[in-house]
């Protein structure tokens, strides 16, 4: 396998450095003509009063009937514990475990919604905060399990005018801090690579900024979301639609926490596609071009990472589980989108009020090595 990617290697350089090519002068172009529009009529973000202190709590399932008897009796416990005047939303990606029927009987109290057909997590947690009334949205997984209390700092830290969203502090099943929700972002140079890392400092308990909010559970206000046009459906049917939204918060001026007082446990049993792993990593990757290619506006960041991609998906494609196949799958199929890719961004600049290596200062990881020219880069 490796002799067959490398000597494909020069003829995937020949072929596809003259689109990458393309796809940077596209992307050059939607991002001139966005500032443009910037500096004509730019828009800014709106000053919403403060929300009322009630949450729809929106939940998507498929076949989680299993998870749904662990998380929704924590959940519901909690809730009557804090008072508060919320609502619980679970849509049913028309399961075949009884899910719908196991809700109706043991949770009177909470709204079903149920698809027709498996709307995956995008469209489906779309369709429960369709349905949402209250100020504030709390989008939470099926597998996730609350802890006694983990409300009240949420809603604290979202009382603050300057905050979009508000993540909890994610452990594992054993209650172990390993995937955390203090989630990180670096420019390497070639592209972004992510990162869960260890609290800033746990003994303070302070709430700190995180890159994105991690979809486990996060609170935002609901006025705000539909201002930044809620979660894009570009990523459908699921992955990184979380990442993209925070981003776009950060971008309009408003910021992303994470709140290590609320703490939740992720049990970790994910629902695959249908189509399988190999689905999945392609999602990943595909999510991953369409991120870049929609909300960077660095044109030295764009430049990079476009004219050395091919080289990148060469290297990848010798990567078990990644694949020469998998790898060009996943770039034509963000490919496709690139047409609606180039409008939304033109859309959105006129929001635009931090630049991309603003939002990474903001964002560092505690003792991550700073890149050059970090400091405040005004917008053109």
């Amino acid at each position: 396998m490796g002799m067959k990617v490398a000597s494909r290697a020069p003829l995937l350089l020949l072929l596809l450095a003259p689109v990458d090519g393309i796809v940077l002068t596209m992307l050059v172009f939607a991002e001139v003509l966005g500032r443009l529009s910037r500096r004509v009529s730019p828009q800014r973000k709106p000053q919403f009063p403060q929300p009322r202190r009630e949450c729809s709590f929106v939940i998507v399932s498929w076949n989680s009937q299993a998870m749904l008897a662990e998380s929704l009796p924590a959940l519901l416990e909690a809730l009557r514990n804090d008072g508060g005047n919320h609502e619980v939303i679970v849509v049913d990606n028309r399961s075949t475990d009884g899910t719908d029927e196991y809700i109706n009987r043991h949770f009177p109290e909470i709204r079903l919604i149920r698809s027709e057909q498996n709307l995956y997590y995008g469209a489906g947690i779309r369709l429960g905060i369709a349905s949402a009334t209250r100020d504030i949205l709390v989008l939470m997984n099926s597998d996730i399990t609350v802890c006694p209390g983990f409300l009240e700092p949420l809603l604290q830290s979202l009382m603050d005018s300057r905050v979009f969203g508000v993540a909890s502090q994610v452990l594992t099943g054993e209650g172990q801090s390993y995937e955390t929700g203090n989630t990180h972002a670096i420019f390497d140079g070639f592209e972004l690579r992510w990162s869960h890392d260890p609290l800033p400092s746990p003994e303070t308990g302070a709430n700190s900024p995180v890159f994105w909010l991690h979809r486990g559970l996060f609170a935002v206000d609901r006025r705000k979301y539909l201002w930044l046009g809620g979660l894009d459906s570009l990523y459908d049917p699921l992955h990184m639609e979380d990442v993209d939204l925070s981003y776009r918060a950060w971008k309009a001026g408003w910021s992303c926490l994470l709140e290590p007082a609320s703490r939740v446990i992720h049990n970790h049993q994910l629902s695959v596609p249908s189509a399988g792993e190999g689905f999945l990593h392609m999602l990943v990757r595909r999510n991953q071009h369409i991120f870049f290619w929609k909300n960077i506006s660095d044109l030295s960041m764009l430049a990079t990472n476009l004219l050395r991609s091919t080289r990148t998906r060469i290297r990848r494609a010798s990567i078990p589980g990644i694949g020469l196949r998998r790898g060009l799958r996943s770039f034509f199929a963000a490919l496709k989108r690139l047409p609606t890719i180039l409008i939304r961004r033109v859309l959105f600049a006129r929001r635009v009020l931090r630049s991309d290596r603003e939002i990474f200062v903001l964002t560092a990881r505690v003792g991550a090595i700073a890149p050059k020219n970090r400091t405040r880069q005004k917008l053109r």
